[in-house]
């Protein structure tokens, strides 16, 4: 009977668990173009331009994904009623002031995938600043040829595809055969990626998923590796810094063997009508993949090195997205970099799989926290609840069977 009532309460408690997770609705509603209003000339020039809105109760996030320069994501946080405006023909030729939003935003933050560092870890150490300069070659994600491969759209989920192929770069005489991959996706709730490393994404966040695969190395690099160089740009105060961290984690369900996320925050510094506004965040598990498959068995890592200030800001920003879009208010900006590197000692280097792979999010707000499952929490629930529940049985059954010797004990005796 006990037993009975035991599973009966737990399947109540799972039962209730699923329903809130069922009905948990969407936090935003995505709407999303390609290329907006633009027509025959991102045609002709094989841009892609994409403009996702997430729309809440209160506010809009916008993202926008661009190719026409180095690959950029732009994240601004509006009121509902704002749109995007793109004046094509000047942003095609990199000019600034050529995007904006109809009304000021509340907050904006970007990233700009400036470089691809090539680097001969001739002492196998995984690292990329023990290596010199002659033993590093810079690539330049602009002078690959970028062409859409995938794009899908829903109220949900909205995700692109682009592969960059045919590098060539006239200026450093650099050419090669091979590709990247960036995958995006944008989100309107709270759940894990489909992508392993499985991250954990709002609806106040977008992912980034970066692949190199079969990227022609440089022949005299017995021992390439390959790192990544990310430009952070926030609104906020330019003497301030952002805050790398690392969080460790109980659970290690949606990516085995990782018990960590990294992430990058900007302050929260700025204030409107005395209330403090939230910042933006990038984060990410220090895992990189050596097969498309992305199994523990090939896993390696990835490592993170100290944010850099960059002091030009103009410079930095040029031939990207956010150049089109900041422009004069540059010198209000916090703008630093840094590089993360795949690879550890030890996993014979890139040539091994001549594959790998770095996955973040890039977020508004609080980062979600990593929490337990329903059916981690069903599962310890009756590791826990089976045994206590079989210790009292035993402890009520034993009482009754002394209740009942004693009661025919008595009975003998008279």
């Amino acid at each position: 009977m006990l037993f009975k009532m035991f599973f009966c309460k737990l399947s109540c408690i799972f039962l209730i668990l699923l329903f809130i997770n069922v009905c948990h609705c969407s936090q935003r509603v995505l709407r999303s173009w390609i290329n907006p209003n633009c027509g025959e000339i991102c045609d002709k020039k094989n841009l892609t331009t994409v403009w996702l809105r997430a729309d809440g109760l209160n506010d809009t996030l916008h993202y926008v994904w661009d190719f026409s320069g180095s690959p950029s994501v732009l994240m601004a946080v509006t009121s509902r009623s704002a749109e995007l405006e793109i004046k094509w023909e000047e942003y095609v030729l990199g000019k600034s002031k050529s995007l904006r939003f109809t009304e000021t935003p509340h907050y904006t933050f970007g990233i700009v995938l400036r470089k691809i560092y090539e680097f001969n870890d001739i002492n196998d150490t995984g690292l990329i600043d023990t290596v010199d300069a002659s033993n590093i070659n810079i690539l330049h994600p602009r002078s690959f040829r970028w062409d859409r491969t995938f794009f899908s759209k829903t109220n949900e989920l909205v995700e692109l595809h682009m592969e960059g192929h045919d590098y060539n770069n006239a200026e450093d005489k650099i050419s090669r055969r091979g590709k990247i991959k960036l995958l995006f996706n944008g989100f309107c709730s709270l759940n894990h990626s489909h992508i392993t490393p499985h991250m954990l994404h709002s609806e106040n966040s977008t992912q980034i998923d970066l692949i190199i695969d079969h990227l022609q190395t440089n022949t005299s690099f017995l021992q390439s590796r390959f790192a990544i160089e990310v430009l952070l740009v926030s609104e906020g105060n330019s003497n301030s810094t952002m805050i790398i961290d690392g969080k460790k984690t109980l659970d290690d369900e949606h990516t085995p063997g990782i018990f960590e996320v990294d992430e990058i925050r900007t302050p929260n510094n700025n204030y409107d009508n005395g209330i403090q506004k939230m910042g933006a965040y990038i984060q990410w598990k220090p895992v990189s993949y050596t097969t498309a498959e992305r199994d523990v068995t090939s896993s390696t890592d990835l490592i993170h090195y100290p944010l850099i200030v960059s002091y030009n800001h103009t410079k930095a920003m040029k031939n990207s997205l956010l150049f089109a879009f900041y422009d004069e208010n540059v010198t209000q900006l916090l703008v630093q970099k840094i590089n993360v590197s795949m690879g550890l000692k030890g996993d014979r280097f890139y040539k091994k799989t001549n594959y790998t792979t770095w996955t973040f999010i890039v977020g508004y707000g609080t980062p979600p926290d990593e929490q337990f499952s329903y059916l981690v929490i069903m599962i310890i629930s009756i590791g826990i609840g089976l045994p206590l529940l079989i210790m009292i049985s035993t402890g009520l059954y034993l009482c009754a069977r002394r209740f009942r010797n004693q009661d025919s004990n008595v009975l003998l005796n008279r």
